[in-house]
């Protein structure tokens, strides 16, 4: 039934798109279309680089509460670093505002901290087919030449399903990610048309004709997984609102019947 309502959702949006829904709880996959498909991953390779973030806190590499300087060179537009007066900030400070306003200064400087083959290898440990961290955010000169972050919607569902069951480190450094990824800042995405009450720990993404959702919907009947991957675009309102519509018409069906089939 809900595969209908989603494929009757996307003959009238314009674009190319991979659709990946899970029921976290039974463990079912009720749709996915092209979830395989490798495309850039614009800022969802972000959940990536918090979990190398936590890993290396966790096993003692990292103080996630000591401070780091920010310098100018570090500093690129899209950034509310860029525009403050303040140029030290903890570790965990960088997580949160990479992951709450997917601020692009933030995340440069933790790749730079972390490493990129460090966040690379810890996506191939996780088991992830085609995620890769191949360049910072705002490096258009990289970008031109072929090195686009790329990722797979499988991949980052998989991210997300390891996150609600603790499988990545440990339950509490699972439920605190969860808990960041909750508090975005910009109710758009995913989470536009829902009812404010409801929790959404998730990622957006934008590129130019790219918009990208991965996260949990926690419903009082369900908790789901939800990825909308959207390329091909003729600009990104109509993306934001292409991921919003659709994920209002399967939360309605869920709320609907009182569960997700």
């Amino acid at each position: 039934m809900i595969e209908k309502v989603i494929e009757n959702a996307l003959q009238s949006m314009k674009g190319d798109f991979s659709v990946i829904l899970k029921d976290l709880k039974s463990g079912t996959v009720f749709f996915e279309k092209d979830a395989d498909r490798q495309i850039p991953s614009a800022s969802t390779i972000k959940l990536l680089i918090m979990i190398e973030a936590y890993r290396c806190f966790l096993t003692g590499k990292l103080d996630l509460y000591s401070k780091v300087s920010i310098s100018n060179a570090d500093k690129v537009e899209f950034s509310l670093i860029t525009e403050m007066n303040t140029d030290r900030y903890t570790l965990k400070d960088l997580i949160l505002l990479m992951m709450t306003i997917s601020d692009n200064t933030a995340t440069n400087v933790l790749i730079d901290i972390l490493g990129m083959e460090n966040i690379n290898y810890t996506g191939i440990k996780l088991g992830l087919q085609g995620t890769k961290l191949q360049r910072k955010m705002m490096d258009f000169e990289a970008a031109e030449k072929g090195r686009q972050n790329l990722t797979v919607p499988r991949d980052m569902l998989k991210l997300m399903e390891s996150l609600y069951k603790n499988e990545i480190l440990t339950p509490q450094a699972c439920s605190e990610m969860l808990s960041i990824m909750s508090t975005v800042v910009s109710r758009d995405f995913m989470i536009r048309d829902l009812p404010v009450d409801i929790r959404c720990a998730h990622k957006p993404g934008e590129l130019d004709e790219l918009n990208h959702d991965i996260g949990i919907v926690f419903t009082p009947s369900c908790h789901y997984a939800l990825g909308i991957f959207a390329t091909g675009l003729k600009d990104n309102i109509s993306g934001r609102q292409y991921i919003a519509q659709l994920s209002k018409e399967i939360f309605d069906h869920i709320e609907k019947l009182g569960e997700l089939k």
